[in-house]
């Protein structure tokens, strides 16, 4: 008997394949439901729906709705990341890379998918449950962020504050995103971009043993 051809080119998927698009399915489910329904609409029932995937099959990856959203905010944040990475890999020959740097991120920050992170940032303030899930999410989100803007400003992260700027610029951003949640028709924030581009200027053009204001 002759194998066709189709069936050559399509091999059986592994058991670990089949977990990990699985895993996948209820990740990306999990951020959509959150971003139109919200943490309270997110329910594990309906995530499952979403997914086309069982309850059980659910439970299998994630002990808890906690767990699952947790895990989903962590592939929220890689796939965010990951998304600034590739609009901006390198600033090698770009005639402003602090500038360039500050509105990719901003970019990042007007996602709609973001208002997920959003959710849940604000519901694990009276869910004890939910923040200890997200708590080493975000440390470890926050890491992340640090250590590339460290690649991309090399000289500028020897500096002591530097770590704090970054800190500091990501905050600004974040607030800035969330607030303007209220207002659907807010104008861009090009004043806080200017700012923020600033404190980029002067952290990367300082030495060592320039003094300067903002570090």
């Amino acid at each position: 008997m002759t194998i066709s051809a189709s069936r050559r080119a399509s091999p059986r998927r592994t058991q670990a394949e089949r977990r990990a698009t699985t895993r996948q399915a209820l990740l990306d489910a999990a951020i959509e439901t959150l971003v139109e329904s919200g943490y309270a609409g997110t329910t594990t029932t309906v995530v499952c729906r979403r997914a086309g995937v069982s309850q059980g099959a659910l439970f299998k990856h994630f002990a808890s709705k906690a767990e699952l959203v947790a895990a989903a905010a962590e592939h929220l944040f890689g796939n965010l990341i990951g998304a600034f990475e590739s609009a901006l890999p390198s600033l090698d020959g770009v005639a402003d890379g602090p500038a360039a740097a500050v509105r990719q991120l901003w970019s990042v920050f007007q996602q709609p998918r973001l208002h997920a992170a959003f959710e849940l940032y604000n519901a694990a303030r009276t869910d004890a449950e939910l923040a200890r899930s997200l708590a080493p999410v975000a440390a470890r989100h926050a890491h992340n962020v640090r250590a590339h803007a460290r690649s991309l400003f090399p000289s500028a992260a020897a500096r002591p504050a530097f770590d704090a700027v970054v800190t500091t610029i990501v905050s600004a951003m974040q607030g800035a995103a969330f607030g303007a949640l209220a207002d659907g028709d807010a104008p861009p924030h090009e004043a806080l971009l200017e700012v923020l581009t600033d404190l980029v200027h002067r952290t990367v053009a300082a030495t060592e043993q320039e003094s300067s204001p903002w570090i």
